[in-house]
């Protein structure tokens, strides 16, 4: 999410203090490591014979242990544009990868985050089976809990379920607004088990908070034949009309979220750059911006699949909409928001943070609640990549002692009274980019662009960590970079 937002956030976080209002905390578990280690865990003054070993060991893919692994969404869905309703079925499949007998799983219902609600939103679920019978369920807000599973280790499930979801009448990714719908983080999707058990975190209003797998999608979607849409995914053959309703049917691969767009006043344009189709989507008040749009998804493509890594998906949708927030990722679509006058230099430099997300979130996925800086902090360092505006990225360390650049969400909420939210933009955005563009100038521009595409191979539809990203970094240089990251506030111990 682009950091153009954290003027409206700040504000609206000033008010909520004026008022006594209290920013939503959240809860992650967060322990140490014993004082004489550093972020890799190895003793301060490590012999440089075992630093040489310790980089000769493989980054093992941290989806060992992460499921339930491989995913499968099937969906049957209808969207009502005069109640703003979608409604249908989904069936989840998908292996207990754990190594014990599976009793629960979890699903996040993120329309039902409080932010929604009270804009007349959130979503209902019914009728939940697994394996075909009738299972025990209960809904608590954001949390979907399905219990006496009973799915044995290295064997696979199936969930079905069927789903209301009231979209709320608000400017979000999560909204409608005059004819525009926004369906991101719409739909009851597979929370992860990891070494912290199920990750059930609160919708994060600030930014982002979304942790999930890579996975398979196969959406048909009956709606309003005038209505033009922008997916996740690629288009399987032709619509289906009749009576003025159309049926599409969108497949979409190693992705981790099912995004669309939809506006029947949308014109749609496509380029193809490395046999990627960019489409952008744009209705006739930012046509004027059409051309921006357009030149930062060609660019954006060519740099940053040069930079860290080829760009794996066949198409991406760049979406314009009204709104407040700056910009949205999903993967192979970003949502562009537009407020006030701006100009074109904004327009593509808003749209390669989003796509920059493509590389980090999308193909190299993180827990963004747990290591937000993983994302965003990269994302905004493609942006400056992008603008040509590297030795702009000078901000310096935030003065609050507990931020750091690996802390959880949880750490800046906690402190929300004291300025924590926007301690999180400035750590998080501006810090973080600026630590990354330290280590471009500490290793040099062909070694540190070797050990992100390095970085990139081995974490590819995986998802990574801060100790992964170090790894990465160390083994690729050649060098311990202990001194750097811990002079940079970024420390494996945050995350134990």
């Amino acid at each position: 999410m682009n950091h153009l937002l954290k003027t409206c956030i700040m504000a609206v976080t000033g008010i909520c203090l004026i008022l006594g209002m209290s920013v939503p905390s959240v809860h992650a578990q967060v322990g140490s490591i014993p004082k004489n280690t550093n972020h890799t865990g190895k003793d301060v003054n490590v012999p440089q014979s075992t630093f040489k070993q310790y980089l000769k060991a493989p980054i093992k893919p941290s989806s060992v242990g992460l499921g339930p692994a491989k995913p499968k969404y099937d969906m049957d869905i209808r969207y009502d544009a005069e109640k703003h309703s979608v409604a249908g079925s989904m069936e989840v499949s998908f292996k207990n990868n754990l190594g014990s007998d599976l009793e629960n799983v979890y699903f996040n219902l993120w329309p039902n985050a409080d932010v929604f609600t009270e804009n007349d939103g959130g979503i209902t679920v019914e009728n939940v089976k697994v394996n075909g019978k009738q299972a025990n369920y209960k809904v608590n807000k954001t949390k979907l809990h399905i219990s006496d599973v009973k799915l044995k280790t290295g064997k696979r499930a199936t969930v079905r379920m069927d789903f209301n979801v009231k979209v709320p009448h608000q400017q979000d990714r999560f909204g409608w607004y005059n004819q525009t719908v926004s369906l991101g983080n719409w739909f009851p999707i597979l929370a992860v088990y990891d070494n912290e058990g199920w990750n059930l975190d609160p919708y994060y209003p600030y930014g982002e908070a979304f942790y999930s797998l890579t996975s398979q999608f196969d959406v048909t979607l009956t709606t309003d034949a005038s209505q033009v849409i922008a997916t996740t995914g690629t288009e399987i053959g032709q619509p289906k009309v009749k009576n003025g309703k159309a049926t599409h049917r969108y497949k979409a691969h190693h992705v981790r979220d099912f995004a669309l767009e939809m506006d029947p006043t949308y014109h749609k344009e496509t380029k193809k750059v490395n046999n990627v189709k960019v489409n952008v989507y744009y209705t006739d008040q930012y046509a004027k911006h059409a051309d921006a749009l357009m030149a930062s998804g060609e660019r954006s493509i060519q740099l940053f699949s040069d930079k860290f890594g080829r760009y794996p998906w066949p198409e991406l949708d760049i979406v314009s909409m009204e709104g407040w927030f700056g910009g949205m990722e999903y993967p192979q679509l970003v949502m562009i928001s537009f407020a006030g006058q701006t100009t074109d230099q904004q327009v593509e430099s808003v749209t390669a943070h989003e796509i920059g997300h493509q590389w980090f979130y999308g193909i190299i996925g993180n827990n963004e609640h747990d290591e937000p800086w993983l994302d965003e902090s990269f994302a905004t360092y493609s942006a400056a990549l992008y603008d040509g505006t590297l030795d702009q990225l000078t901000t310096p360390a935030p003065e609050a002692d507990y931020a750091h650049l690996s802390s959880p969400v949880a750490t800046f909420t906690e402190h929300a009274a004291e300025g924590g939210i926007n301690t999180y933009y400035s750590t998080i955005y501006d810090y973080g980019s600026r630590t990354l563009n330290d280590l471009r100038l500490k290793l040099g521009d062909d070694v540190f662009y070797e050990a992100m595409n390095d970085y990139f191979k081995a974490k590819k539809f995986d998802v990574t960590t801060t100790s992964d990203f170090i790894k990465a970094m160390e083994t690729s240089s050649g060098k311990d970079l202990t001194e750097f990251f811990n002079n940079h506030r970024v420390f494996i111990s945050d995350q134990r």
